[in-house]
């Protein structure tokens, strides 16, 4: 499916309409870019949030503190 905008109808927007089509279009090419790049791996975030959250008592413990002095 190809979209276009027919050159009247963009002729007839005033320059700053133009301008700001134009940077929203980069704006959304740039972000669907970035999600086809790096796609979401929902199970490594599931398992790191889980491992997180198992280690928080031991973050909290003074021994914990006494490491990193």
């Amino acid at each position: 499916m190809q979209l276009a905008i027919r050159e009247q109808d963009w002729q007839c927007l005033p320059i700053q309409a133009q301008q700001e089509v134009y940077d929203f279009f980069l704006f959304i090419k740039q972000r669907y870019e970035k999600q086809t790049l790096q796609p979401i791996d929902l199970t490594e975030n599931l398992a790191f949030s889980n491992h997180s959250a198992n280690n928080v008592e031991e973050w909290l413990s003074d021994k914990e503190d006494d490491v990193w002095i």
